[in-house]
């Protein structure tokens, strides 16, 4: 399935691809049709015209296969390969994986935590910003790394015209594994501790609680291990402090398309609520 790069993942490539096996079906069975009809002519129970008629059926079977199962390879490919190639379509790419942002407008839930500085941060003092806010395991090494760099390229996608009015904010979602010190380490290691609109905050355990329960988010540390799992969404809230847009942030497999296509989406996002919320000055 490699050759067909990864279109084989789509149940709509089941089609090509069986068009595929009958071609190569028939390629392999076909020498055996034509050692069968030479038997048949040397005892004469076939007819000249009989045996010409099905080799040049088989043939055309064969060529009229592969012909179509080539045709819809490339056309599933050919628009993932020009969209990838296109910047103004990294925003379709990853809507296609994940789903488009859901447009919404409620009142964000207030929280009061600590930043990985040691300073506080609360909901209200974030009014008059674009709020991109998301919910990350500081010691996780799959997604929330991948998550927290695609926010960082938004951010760096935006200007420094745009980044003035957005504030970046994470939220540790790890009920083991939460201090100031890890928070901290994260925006380290991943290099969002030189993004001056990145706050990563944190707190006691029963505020954390409080704030994944008020947003939806399901954290819970995975059997047998002490892996933990949750929900990735990223939240846009407006100048006011209410949630204009909801977005699931699984990067997946976190290829470079997936990854540049999740930052050109937050980015679209943060211009559409700074739209909403009025006149910037």
């Amino acid at each position: 399935l490699g050759f067909m790069g990864g279109l084989g993942n789509d149940p709509n490539s089941m089609i090509p691809l069986l068009l595929l096996i009958a071609a190569g079906y028939l390629a392999v069975t076909r020498p055996a049709a034509a050692g069968s009809l030479a038997t048949a002519a040397a005892d004469g129970t076939a007819s000249w015209p009989g045996r010409l008629t099905s080799v040049f059926a088989s043939a055309s079977a064969t060529g009229l296969l592969a012909f179509w199962a080539a045709a819809l390879v490339v056309l599933g490919a050919a628009p993932m390969a020009m969209a990838q190639a296109n910047s103004n379509a990294d925003p379709i790419i990853a809507q296609a994986i994940d789903g488009s942002s859901a447009p919404v407008d409620l009142p964000a839930a207030p929280f009061r935590l600590t930043d990985q500085n040691g300073r506080p941060v609360s909901l209200a003092s974030l009014r008059g910003k674009v709020v991109l806010l998301t919910f990350l395991d500081p010691v996780c090494t799959t997604d929330c790394p991948l998550i927290a760099q695609e926010l960082r390229v938004a951010d760096q996608m935006l200007g420094p015209a745009a980044a003035r009015h957005l504030v970046i904010v994470a939220v540790a979602a790890n009920p083991l594994y939460h201090s100031q010190s890890y928070v901290r380490e994260f925006s380290r290691q991943e290099h969002v501790d030189t993004v001056p609109n990145w706050r990563f905050l944190t707190g006691p355990l029963p505020a954390l609680r409080r704030v994944w329960s008020r947003y939806g988010i399901t954290v819970q540390v995975l059997p047998g291990s002490q892996m933990v799992g949750h929900n990735d969404l990223v939240f846009a809230l407006d100048t006011a402090g209410r949630i204009r847009f909801e977005l699931n942030s699984d990067p997946g497999a976190g290829t470079v398309s997936t990854k540049s296509s999740f930052a050109a989406e937050f980015a679209q996002v943060v211009r559409r609520t700074l739209a909403l919320s009025g006149p910037q000055n």
